[in-house]
Formats: C-alpha cells, sequence, structure tokens
C-alpha cells in the first residue's frame, strides 16, 4: 500500500513544481485531494513531514486541524455541547462550526503567506482533517474556505492547497470519497482535483 502512496506523492510533487499555475484551472479551485486509507495515517504523515518540504521552488506550509479547530472553541466547550444536544439546533451549530473553523484555518493561511518571505511558490498542506468529524468534512471546509480564497500576497495568485484526506476512494466512481472510510460519509470533492 506504501508503495501506491510514494507514487502518488511523487506524482503531486511533480505537479506542485512543474505545473504549478495549471492547478485548479480544469475545476475551478487550486484544491489537490490526496485521499489515503485510514490505517496508513502514520505511513502518510512521516511522508509527508520527509517529502512536503519546502525548496528551491516550492515554499510549503502545513497546517494541523486538530490543534486549530481545539483552540478556536476554548473556552466554549460547554455551551456548543449544550447546542450540538438540542435536535432544533444541531444542523445550524455544526454549520456555524464549520465557518468559525474555515475562518481560522483561512486566518492560519493568511498569516503563514504574510509573514513567510520566501523565493518559492507557496503551498497550503491541511493534515489531521479527521478532527472535523463528526460536524464536518474537508468538502464542506473547503466550500466555506473558497468564500476566502487564500492569495499569494506577493503575486496576488490563488494558493493551491493540498488535502490529507483520511478515507477511502470508491472503485470505478471520480470525484468522490468516502470520508474516515465510512459509506455513510460518501462526499465529492469540492471543486478540485484527485490525486
Amino acid at each position: 500500500m506504501s508503495d501506491d502512496l510514494q507514487q502518488r506523492l511523487d506524482i503531486l510533487l511533480h505537479r506542485l513544481r512543474t505545473n504549478y499555475d495549471g492547478i485548479g484551472h480544469s475545476s475551478g479551485r487550486p484544491y489537490v485531494y490526496f485521499v489515503y486509507p485510514q490505517e496508513q495515517e502514520r505511513a502518510v504523515q512521516r511522508m509527508a513531514d520527509e517529502q512536503l518540504r519546502s525548496d528551491n521552488i516550492l515554499f510549503i506550509h502545513h497546517i494541523d486541524l486538530l490543534p486549530l479547530t481545539i483552540t478556536s472553541l476554548a473556552g466554549q466547550e460547554e455551551r456548543r455541547q449544550q447546542l450540538l444536544d438540542d435536535p432544533a439546533k444541531q444542523e445550524g451549530v455544526a454549520e456555524a462550526m464549520m465557518r468559525l473553523w474555515a475562518r481560522a484555518v483561512s486566518r492560519e493561511i493568511t498569516v503563514r503567506l504574510e509573514n513567510a518571505h520566501q523565493e518559492g511558490r507557496p503551498v497550503i498542506v491541511l493534515r489531521g482533517l479527521a478532527a472535523l468529524h463528526p460536524l464536518g468534512n474537508p468538502t464542506a471546509l473547503m466550500e466555506f474556505l473558497a468564500e476566502q480564497e487564500p492569495r499569494n500576497p506577493g503575486t496576488n495568485t490563488v494558493v493551491p492547497i493540498v488535502l490529507l484526506i483520511p478515507g477511502i476512494r470508491p472503485p470505478q466512481t471520480s470525484h468522490r470519497y468516502l470520508f474516515l472510510g465510512q459509506e455513510r460519509l460518501r462526499f465529492d470533492f469540492y471543486r478540485g482535483e484527485e490525486m
């Protein structure tokens, strides 16, 4: 299984290095969905740490959603749980939290891009996406994030975002994934490419 992951990661890096400006042209957004089996989480994280690194072409920013989601709700845990326990408010609360997380991700991306003094082309890598469950999913996050499209402050071009998604790509389907490998969590990619 890790040979397949390595090949896909090599293709991703090659695409980022050789066709940076072309990412997202066909789909409308420069999002790249890298879906991998949940049991390969450690291998993917290790590979991402070792290989998705800045070089003389790319300047890669890793953003882990787990600490970001926890920090964005700090001090509100009890109230959030009360609202989620109310069936009449549950859906609205979940959507509000997804918007809150999308704004937190957007702010983190903006800070990273503004504080980076790099010559290379910036790339955002979102990891720890399992932190969105059970209230959200990567597709919903990207829909909300698209409202504040991250741009390179030096060139004003849209920055590619790579999503490391634990899940499964169902056979003989395109642009679909099962988040966390669960059939009930079947989603379409939001205007992005699959790798």
